[in-house]
């Protein structure tokens, strides 16, 4: 099977994978070093899903926020809950801060995507409580006045880029994992991938391709046989031809919606 993402600026993913003819659920087994190797994998999907959203919506109008609690709102809003109780808390202040920017917005479009944080991405290392946000749609003054519990001083334009998935890198790796707990909060309403499917048949093994004079960003390492290939592109912009074809569409009519 292979798998395939659009996003609205042009950053294409393709993933393939094999499964089995008559493949069933298992049931989960407790093994040594799942536990490790299942965090991994929350990270990485993770990474790819606030990605997308973010190739698909935003751009340098927007900006990357960061919401910090004073003293006084620490102490009265976390008092005696324990670390992950609080950062569902933290996480539940980040949305009612949206609650008042739409408010605050009234009759714009407002579309974003914001985490939680008490870790340092880099160390692992437990820190002061923070929500970082990606905001389209909303006027600087207009979020820090919206923002009651501390300081808002970090509001940034976000940077020029064909690809944000080194944004969301950076966002996740300061999300502590928890039961139950989104990664991210994205709005709702907001422009999603396209999403195509097709049915490999032939030489499943060969290593995927893209699309031709495609710039490629990412790509798994390819060897004879490999069970889950992924490679992330940027799309050539089409050229219209006479009678309306556009070049370049020729390797995305091999799937279907």
């Amino acid at each position: 099977m292979e798998r395939m993402y659009i996003s609205r600026n042009g950053v294409v993913e393709k993933t393939r994978f094999v499964v089995p003819e008559g493949t069933r659920e298992r049931k989960w087994r407790k093994v040594k070093g799942r536990d490790r190797n299942r965090r991994k994998e929350n990270d990485r999907n993770a990474v790819r899903q606030l990605a997308r959203f973010l190739n698909c919506n935003a751009d340098s109008t927007g900006f990357l926020v960061t919401l910090n609690f004073s003293d006084q709102a620490m102490e009265k809003i976390f008092a005696g809950m324990d670390e992950n109780q609080a950062l569902e808390e933290c996480q539940r202040q980040g949305s009612l801060f949206f609650r008042r920017l739409k408010r605050r917005q009234s009759g714009r479009q407002l579309c974003y995507a914001f985490v939680a944080s008490d870790m340092d991405g880099k160390t692992g290392e437990l820190v002061r409580r923070h929500v970082h946000a990606v905001i389209m749609g909303a006027d600087a003054e207009a979020i820090r006045q919206s923002w009651k519990l501390g300081d808002c001083t970090d509001i940034r334009h976000l940077w020029s880029k064909v690809d944000f998935t080194g944004l969301a890198a950076y966002l996740i790796e300061q999300v502590r994992e928890v039961p139950g707990m989104m990664r991210f909060i994205p709005s709702r309403g907001a422009n999603k991938p396209e999403i195509r499917e097709r049915v490999v048949e032939g030489c499943v093994d060969d290593e995927i391709k893209v699309q031709p004079g495609a710039r490629v960003l990412d790509r798994s390492s390819y060897t004879a046989g490999s069970v889950v290939q992924y490679v992330r592109y940027l799309r050539r912009p089409p050229k219209k031809k006479r009678g309306g074809h556009k070049e370049g569409a020729k390797d995305d009519e091999k799937f279907t919606t």
